[in-house]
């Protein structure tokens, strides 16, 4: 899977996509099928989607990226409120020289994506809005444990919340790539991640949205619970759901191929 880096609003910015490498100052090549840009969680990075960029570049034209301070991107925090990561999103697309895209944000990418849908509506084609909230449930014990961990107070956590189950019992290897995941990113952006995701509070203003909506969610998600996404899908008209079994927060990972059927299904569905 190819990676370049790309500036934008002075970050060096990696992105990672299906194709042809291309030179540096050379923008790749994203002729085929759908433009799709996969916008990552809290504290994660674009690589988290590796194997959706391979299975759903094979038609269309998938790009994950780091967000700043994420994963191989440049910057060591994260930035304030989700509205600054939307309109880096919008300069990303600028320097793509993408004018509108399908939009997959998982969690945190989730309300970037519907923040960008409100924002610049004409950046968006569609949503597609994985295991995400409108306003997400974060208690202050779950805040300042990231705090302590950014001020050296505190080790990593490396747990198995946000996991199904079935996961744990039958591939506990998945969880140990989330937790190799983890540790790319600074606990520093991970606690400047978790305070911006607790300022999100969309459950009105998304009844604006007037984008072609898919709502994916694990059944086991504890985290942002079907409810959630139920919440989402009656604000957002004309927005439908799909609730994979046996996956929690991280579906992505927990249940790949039925997470990438679904959404390519949602895909050949547009128009």
């Amino acid at each position: 899977m190819p990676t370049k880096y790309i500036h934008v609003k002075g970050y060096a910015t990696q992105i990672c996509y299906r194709g042809k490498t291309t030179l540096p100052d050379v923008v790749p090549d994203l002729s085929r099928g759908r433009k799709i840009l996969l916008v990552h969680g809290a504290g994660s990075n674009g690589h988290t989607f590796h194997r959706q960029v391979e299975a759903l570049g094979e038609k269309h034209s998938p790009v994950a990226l780091d967000l700043p301070g994420h994963g191989r991107s440049s910057g060591v925090e994260g930035l304030m409120s989700v509205a600054d990561y939307a309109d880096f999103i919008a300069a990303l697309l600028d320097a793509l020289q993408i004018e509108s895209t399908v939009v997959l944000g998982h969690s945190m990418g989730g309300a970037i994506a519907m923040e960008l849908a409100l924002r610049y509506p004409a950046r968006v084609d569609a949503l597609v809005l994985s295991s995400t909230a409108a306003k997400f449930n974060l208690t202050d014990e779950r805040i300042e444990a990231l705090r302590a961990v950014m001020m050296g107070r505190a080790p990593q956590a490396f747990n198995t919340d946000g996991y199904a189950p079935k996961t744990l019992k039958q591939n506990f290897d998945v969880v140990r790539e989330g937790w190799m995941e983890q540790i790319k990113t600074d606990p520093r952006v991970r606690y400047t991640d978790i305070v911006a995701c607790s300022k999100v509070d969309l459950r009105e203003s998304i009844s604006k949205i007037d984008k072609p909506t898919f709502v994916v969610c694990g059944a086991d998600d504890q985290g942002t619970t079907v409810a959630d996404a139920e919440l989402i899908v009656s604000k957002i008209r004309g927005a439908k759901l799909e609730v994979i079994p046996d996956a929690g927060h991280y579906a992505p990972r927990e249940q790949p191929a039925r997470y990438i059927a679904t959404i390519a299904q949602f895909l050949e569905s547009l128009r």
